[in-house]
């Protein structure tokens, strides 16, 4: 009977016949559940496809602790609202999550100098062995800066790094030297390249993905026609030329307010049609796809190939590190939350980046994106080296017992950066 009724006929219209008789026009229910039918399945094809899509970019996951990573983070989260607030302290700027000799999760304290105060009024007091149930490791590593290049030869040695390419080129790639063109004396690096996500489908439009620092003056606050990306930037020796435009970023705020954090400093600029492109990088190649940010791990080796220093190779030292980031154009600082710290591989890589890196693409041994190196440290200490105590760092085989991390690099999650930019890489 159910059936019945859900197959009915219904008239529609009738009309009278010659003859005298009358014809009627129905509708059948059946219409209706073929057509729904139809429907149904064209949906449940498109979400799977579109599933399948998204899940085979991504890096199949590694760990399989995520429940105890992320009570670890929570705790993390807790020491990083008192140790980072401003005021508390002059020498602490960075806390994150690493890892121990033993593979346990430790909560990393990255103080500029251990031997002064660690926050006001402390005095001679050090740092408590256990916060939460988590190991504390105090950790001495230099403050953090935008890594934009400035001029040649002003905080660079161009024999040493010459691996980085800065001159013009005719095809694009990832890697090479490319900023806006009102960053005066200033100049960064292209990461790779993406789409943007449509709703139905993707675009079809390259754009070139890299920090908003590299691609956008931060001093704006929006995007007007002067914003054009040339190719070299224009703090290089070569002539440049315009190659794009931004298009979208995500804005950083320098208001020192920690409930409103910074997660990225990204960007995104169309590529014009009449420049040509190869989606790859240098050394690496093509990327396959990218990593979700929980399923990173602390020691994990990974590259980068940059405009100052070529291709380096590193370890990842933190995860959801929080940090405190000076912008050397203006003199502020941005906090930014849950980001990585790369160390370098040392001894072959005495630096993992340095100015003029900004917007390089940090990628595993998988060919997959991990980052998107946007800071770190601006110059090379004279006796730079790092303990193989570390806590989630590689060492140089040093005896020194104080625990350091040197010429690093620090990264947006490109999970991060291309949810919030709703974008893809081209793989």
């Amino acid at each position: 009977m159910a059936l019945l009724l859900l197959l009915e006929r219904h008239p529609l219209w009738s009309r009278q016949n010659p003859d005298g008789g009358i014809t009627y026009f129905y509708y059948y229910d059946e219409y209706t559940w073929v057509v729904a039918a139809l429907a149904l399945v064209w949906l449940v094809w498109f979400f799977v496809t579109r599933y399948l899509r998204a899940r085979g970019r991504k890096r199949p996951p590694r760990r399989s602790d995520h429940g105890l990573l992320k009570r670890v983070v929570e705790v993390k989260r807790r020491l990083s609202a008192q140790y980072l607030s401003p005021g508390f302290s002059a020498n602490i700027h960075a806390v994150g999550v690493g890892v121990l000799a033993d593979g346990a999760y430790c909560i990393q304290v990255f103080v500029n100098d251990p031997d002064q105060e660690l926050w006001v009024g402390a005095g001679a007091e050090g740092l408590p062995p256990v916060y939460g149930g988590v190991p504390l490791v105090l950790i001495r590593m230099g403050r953090t800066v935008f890594l934009s290049g400035a001029e040649p030869g002003a905080h660079e040695s161009w024999e040493r790094y010459a691996e980085g390419i800065r001159d013009r080129r005719d095809v694009i790639i990832g890697g090479i030297s490319g900023a806006n063109a009102n960053l005066t004396g200033q100049s960064g690096t292209l990461g790779y390249f993406c789409t943007r996500r449509g709703k139905w489908r993707p675009g079809t439009e390259i754009h070139m993905i890299s920090n908003l620092h590299v691609l956008a003056d931060l001093g704006k606050t929006e995007v007007d026609d002067s914003d054009l990306i040339v190719q070299p930037s224009p703090g290089e020796s070569e002539s440049n030329r315009p190659i794009g435009m931004l298009v979208k970023y995500s804005p950083v705020k320098f208001d020192g307010d920690m409930d409103s954090p910074n997660h990225i400093d990204a960007a995104i600029a169309k590529l014009w049609v009449s420049s040509p492109h190869a989606p790859l990088i240098p050394l690496i190649g093509r990327l396959r796809g990218h990593v979700d940010k929980k399923d990173v791990r602390p020691r994990e080796p990974v590259r980068k190939f940059g405009r100052t220093t070529g291709y380096t190779e590193g370890r990842i030292f933190s995860i959801y590190l929080d940090i405190w980031v000076r912008y050397d154009r203006t003199g502020q600082s941005a906090f930014f939350q849950d980001q990585f710290l790369i160390a370098p591989a040392l001894p072959r890589f005495r630096m993992f980046v340095d100015k003029g890196d900004s917007g390089s693409m940090v990628v595993d041994e998988g060919q997959y994106a991990l980052g998107l190196i946007f800071a770190g440290v601006p110059e090379v200490p004279a006796s730079a080296k790092a303990s193989p105590n570390a806590a989630g760092g590689a060492g140089d085989g040093s005896s020194d017992d104080e625990l350091r991390v040197e010429n690093y690099g620090v990264a947006n999650p490109i999970s991060e950066v291309l949810d919030r930019l709703k974008i893809q890489l081209i793989t």
